[in-house]
């Protein structure tokens, strides 16, 4: 029987079987009749099929357990990294919603991206396994070092570039890193400093050039509230991975409880981070975020300044209001960083002599 013969005799047969509610039978059928036709090579086909028997699963109310995600995810599998693939995942993390997400199911899906290079992709299914997960952030770490030594690759190779790979990774380490660690530490503190420790880890065991030469480094953090942490910050001359690093630790800190020293710190931290780098508005409106959640200071109002709100809200005075253009209609995620020759004079004068 051919492959398209076995797909059209399959739908036919689920369609009987859903009309009597014969939900088990349906979904047992469309599983194994999906994995067939992708043994076969009949990927949109087989796709279809596991989509379908996702379709019944809500007709059934069938939530998520260990069971109904594995017969997901054997079919995920089987697939090619092709169009048809993504629209079996999202498929599949927009049934488990029902059940209020499956971190597992979305760590499964990160994964596999992952392994076939497909980083982008990879990204939101790591930062909602992260949100629940220490041992996600992990792996969204060692992901995340692996798309930037991909994109410094490139870049490297690219005509008219002088520059080394390993001089693109240590001016563009800090914007991967901020992508993770910012959305993480406004809901999940340990699993961003998960994220941060291995990232580091994982940067500096093939790149040692990335930490200046000095003594200790890394080096331990004394917590302005007096909190005793086993962090340690490494010392790079990228300020965007400092800042990273600066603001896991004193949330990390914040957890034992937050006093006027921290806040300052926190405050002046953004400041500095604001003046140096200058945010775009998906960073600017975490920070925001993470100062309430974290800092327990209000978000400003929209259109304010967000340190001068900020230094409101401490002092118990109502935020700044300014008149401003009107925000963009679209909010997306930022396209992944690329390497960028305006900061490579202040990293390389830091590190190149010493250390190339």
């Amino acid at each position: 029987m051919s492959g398209y013969e076995l797909h059209q005799k399959l739908r036919t047969k689920v369609v009987r079987l859903t009309k009597k509610k014969a939900y088990p039978e349906a979904i047992a059928a469309l599983h194994t009749g999906a994995l067939e036709l992708l043994s076969q090579g009949e990927q949109g086909s087989g796709c279809d099929l596991g989509i379908y028997m996702l379709d019944v699963y809500n007709l059934a109310d069938t939530p998520v357990t260990a069971e109904s995600r594995s017969r997901v995810t054997d079919i995920i599998a089987a697939a090619k990294p092709d169009f048809w693939r993504k629209k079996l995942v999202d498929a599949a993390v927009k049934w488990s919603c029902k059940s209020g997400g499956d971190g597992e199911l979305r760590l499964f899906a990160a994964k596999l991206y992952a392994k076939d290079g497909e980083y982008s992709l990879a990204e939101p299914h790591f930062l909602a396994a992260s949100g629940t997960d220490v041992e996600a952030a992990k792996e969204f770490a060692r992901a995340m070092a692996a798309w930037l030594s991909a994109v410094a690759k490139r870049a490297a190779q690219e005509e008219g570039e002088e520059r080394t790979q390993d001089a693109i990774e240590r001016i563009e380490a800090g914007g991967f890193a901020l992508r993770a660690t910012l959305p993480l530490l406004a809901s999940n503190v340990p699993a961003a400093v998960a994220f941060v420790q291995t990232y580091l880890e994982t940067l500096t065991a093939r790149l040692r050039s990335l930490l200046l030469p000095i003594s200790p480094n890394p080096r331990a953090f004394s917590a302005p509230n007096g909190t005793q942490t086993d962090f340690k910050l490494s010392i790079t001359a990228n300020s965007e991975l400092n800042f990273a690093q600066m603001v896991t630790a004193l949330s990390l800190a914040a957890q034992a409880g937050v006093n006027d020293a921290l806040r300052t710190a926190w405050l002046n931290l953004v400041r500095q981070f604001e003046r140096e780098s200058q945010p775009d508005a998906n960073a600017a409106s975490a920070i925001a975020q993470i100062g309430t959640t974290v800092f327990g200071i209000a978000q400003r109002r929209q259109g304010g300044n967000m340190l001068t709100d900020m230094m409101a809200s401490l002092f118990n005075a109502p935020p700044q209001q300014q008149r401003v253009a009107p925000p963009p209609t679209q909010s997306t995620r930022p396209a992944p960083p690329q390497a960028s020759p305006a900061t490579e004079a202040k990293a390389d004068d830091l590190v190149d002599d010493e250390m190339d």
